[in-house]
């Protein structure tokens, strides 16, 4: 979460579709970029046993929803992590962007998003962060960043900042069918911004994302509230499995690349395997102004 992911550009499904296109003719001649300048649910006749259950549940979501702690300015500037005051207004700016394409692609409803870099350390996280922190500056909506990256986690780092470094996660959820949704949901010490960490976990396996807990999971935390939109932070797509798994089950991908850092095949290549009516975009990491 240090000031490195520098956004660039968006480009849209269209432009996808039509760059696949070109692809399977072998006629395509190059990419159009968008330029971006650089920036540092009820139920009757409840039994005792109900009523205790969810009576916990209930307690524990209140819990997970108190604002313990929320960051000052200050300490958003030295994360990284924009906010509606910020001074660098070109990367709030290219967030808003980025933002609002994704808002377009859906008229009605909220959605989920992955975002996933195209190799490791190429910004994801960074990107995946800020867009949850960016739909939270609307005061009408809320956000919820996931962590699924089992290779490389960051959210638990944002937790012990504001002493929820003990907080369930989604492997323990997914492993323990006695935990709710409302078990694993924290606050991230950003207004109306909630987070899922990864949680402990002592294998990493794709399985974990095939399973119908998992898929369930997803359509949950999306129905849970109309006006909360789901950024998943996953991992790179070159590297892991997992990343295509997750695109499936999400609305819609963003694919993240550092400037320069990336040919044109395997970039191709990786776009060529995502659905291209969830290809919402791909942000370029650190070009220079």
């Amino acid at each position: 979460m240090t000031d490195r992911a520098k956004i660039a550009n968006v480009r849209s499904i269209v432009q996808q579709q039509q760059g696949k296109r070109l692809r399977r003719n072998r006629k395509e001649t190059g990419r159009d970029m968008v330029p971006v300048n650089r920036t540092t649910q009820g139920r009757t006749n409840l039994s005792a046993t109900d009523s205790v259950g969810l009576a916990d549940k209930a307690r524990a979501d209140l819990a997970n929803m108190e604002e313990a702690k929320l960051f000052s300015d200050r300490q958003l500037d030295l994360l990284g992590i924009v906010h509606p005051r910020s001074q660098n207004r070109p990367l709030v700016d290219a967030m808003r962007q980025l933002r609002t394409k994704l808002y377009s692609l859906k008229d009605e409803g909220n959605f989920s998003v992955l975002v996933s870099s195209v190799v490791p350390q190429g910004g994801g996280s960074f990107v995946a962060l800020n867009l949850a922190s960016t739909i939270a500056f609307d005061k009408a909506k809320t956000s919820l960043l996931v962590d699924a990256n089992l290779h490389d986690p960051v959210i638990h780092k944002l937790l012990k900042l504001i002493g929820r470094d003990d907080s369930h996660g989604l492997l323990e959820y997914l492993e323990h069918p006695d935990l709710g949704v409302e078990h694993i949901v924290s606050p991230s010490g950003i207004p109306r911004m909630r987070v899922i960490p990864i949680g402990s976990h002592t294998e990493i396996s794709a399985e974990h994302f095939t399973s119908a807990r998992y898929k369930q999971l997803m359509q949950d935390i999306k129905d849970r509230y109309d006006n909360r939109y789901v950024v998943v932070d996953g991992p790179a797509m070159t590297t892991s499995a997992d990343a295509r798994i997750l695109s499936d089950i999400c609305d819609y991908t963003v694919l993240v690349l550092p400037y320069g850092g990336v040919t044109p095949g395997v970039l191709d290549g990786i776009v060529d395997e995502i659905d291209e009516r969830k290809l919402a975009g791909i942000v370029i990491n650190d070009q220079p102004s």
